[in-house]
């Protein structure tokens, strides 16, 4: 695409200069001034403590054909022969010039946006499987970016604008018809998801988490309520009719625009009743605004039946037949990382359990979930992570030693925070009688709690799930939980 045809897409780029370069053709978009190579457009974009749109000298040193920066970073260096166009909202400008460039991707796929604390990516992950024969998904999320003959390991939950419409470019080529995405309140906020029309926004839970961010749980709602506004919703919302701010968001939509899911509120247009649980799950009757069904699941808790309710609801709005929806939730193979049970063989004589609860609701409801399937002591291993929201620590101190018989606090990512001073925030939320032990080392609190557990106990091991690294200073390393587990189990007697 030549500049000029691209730059004129987009209305908010105030300062188009005159200059030979707008007739050049643009092969590449780029956020970096070091990546910058022949044919690409650099775009600079506004940062936390600096304007990327400083660097544009750099970029055009390295290459880049022209530069699109911010009002402010323009009146930094005088621009002389340099091709640079000025725009004041770069944020906005970055996700325009991005859909324009790669040929509103968004436009051509149905779009559903998974927003909330927990269960994201269990909620994307299933959606995805009741689609699985009917349409072409592609998945953006915590765990991967995903479509039929690719997948990548995801560095983000929600990519930013630039990379973001280009995975979707890249899912329409491969024939994907509707893209399931995790969007993150960091993503909302920071304007990533821009130029996304969503035929379906899913809304799962709030509870405490990345308050070092949002400050405060009004802000971090506000950040998750834009994905229900008309900038962004098209379609539907599929909200959570038991989550006080799920009915926040139920209230400022009309009526026809709103699916609430309930695991037991009648009040609900999606809702179960007759419900009996089973160390294989649950089983029950489906309540549907198309109609009712028995239904069983393979995954255990009401946090996970609320998940399937959520994926069940757009399931429906998408157009797939309720017995074939049924048919499918009762099949789920499950999410990675995900109440994910650890064996080495069908003898072992106790369970292992990795799960990535890291916030204080979703470590409640791992551990009440788990617990009618432990007939013996529940020991609970968690940490949390560094330089994140220090609040929730004794939360969670307290929520583990109040369900779990033993708990072992240990460290997860520490980041650039002393592993031993984030130990000491955990511990000061667990009263003084209960019986809890300290272990930096998450490797050897693994290794401790299985070689330590009696048969019929339960270990959880909470707080990564998925990840296979740790995060100690800046350097990240190899390490997996379930790798971890595995090996204990296999050292038993």
């Amino acid at each position: 695409m030549k500049l000029r045809e691209l730059l004129s897409k987009v209305s908010s780029i105030q300062h188009l200069p005159t200059h030979p370069a707008l007739d050049a053709e643009i092969t590449g978009l780029k956020t970096n001034s070091h990546a910058c190579g022949a044919g690409d457009l650099f775009i600079g974009m506004p940062g936390t403590r600096v304007d990327g749109g400083e660097f544009w000298p750099g970029a055009i040193e390295s290459g880049a054909t022209a530069a699109v920066i911010s009002n402010a970073a323009a009146t930094t260096q005088p621009i002389k022969d340099a091709c640079v166009a000025t725009a004041e909202n770069m944020i906005q400008t970055s996700a325009d010039l991005a859909a324009a460039f790669y040929n509103y991707p968004a436009q051509t796929l149905q779009m559903v946006g998974v927003t909330g604390t927990n269960g994201k990516t269990t909620t994307t992950h299933i959606i995805e499987y009741l689609l699985a024969d009917h349409q072409s998904t592609a998945l953006l999320g915590t765990l991967y970016t995903r479509w039929q003959g690719y997948q990548k390991v995801a560095t983000h939950t929600t990519p930013f604008a630039v990379d973001l419409q280009q995975q979707l470019s890249e899912a329409v080529k491969a024939g994907c018809q509707v893209a399931l995405m995790e969007v993150s309140s960091h993503a909302l906020d920071q304007g990533r998801a821009k130029s996304c029309a969503f035929e379906l926004g899913v809304f799962t839970n709030l509870t405490q988490d990345h308050l070092d961010y949002h400050q405060d749980m009004e802000t971090y709602f506000q950040a998750k309520a834009l994905l229900f506004s008309s900038e962004y919703l098209q379609g539907r919302g599929i909200i959570n009719f038991d989550d006080a701010y799920g009915q926040r968001l139920i209230a400022g939509l009309p009526p026809e625009r709103v699916w609430s899911y309930s695991a037991k509120n009648p009040q609900a247009d999606l809702w179960t009743d007759n419900l009996t649980y089973s160390p294989t799950g649950v089983a029950g009757t489906l309540h549907t605004p198309l109609g009712d069904r028995p239904f069983s699941s393979p995954l255990v808790g009401d946090y996970n039946l609320a998940n399937v309710l959520a994926a069940v609801g757009c399931a429906l709005h998408l157009g797939i037949d309720l017995d074939s929806i049924v048919a499918s939730v009762a099949n789920f193979p499950g999410v990675p990382g995900r109440m994910e049970q650890v064996k080495v063989s069908d003898t072992q004589q106790i369970s292992a359990i990795v799960d990535y609860a890291h916030t204080p609701d979703s470590l409640e409801n791992l551990l009440k979930a788990a617990r009618p399937f432990i007939s013996g002591q529940m020991i609970c291993v968690f940490g949390c992570g560094g330089d994140r929201d220090r609040t929730k620590r004794p939360l969670m101190g307290k929520i583990a030693s109040d369900l779990a018989d033993q708990v072992i606090v240990t460290s997860d990512n520490p980041r650039t925070e002393n592993p031993e001073t984030i130990l000491a925030d955990v511990v000061a939320g667990i009263p003084g009688d209960r019986p809890i032990q300290v272990i930096a080392d998450r490797a050897e609190a693994i290794s401790k709690a299985i070689r330590e557990a009696q048969p019929g106990d339960g270990v959880l091991i909470a707080g990564k799930g998925h990840e296979d690294y740790q995060i100690i200073g800046t350097e990240k390393i190899h390490f997996d939980d379930r790798e971890q587990a595995r090996a204990a189990l296999a050292a038993r007697p």
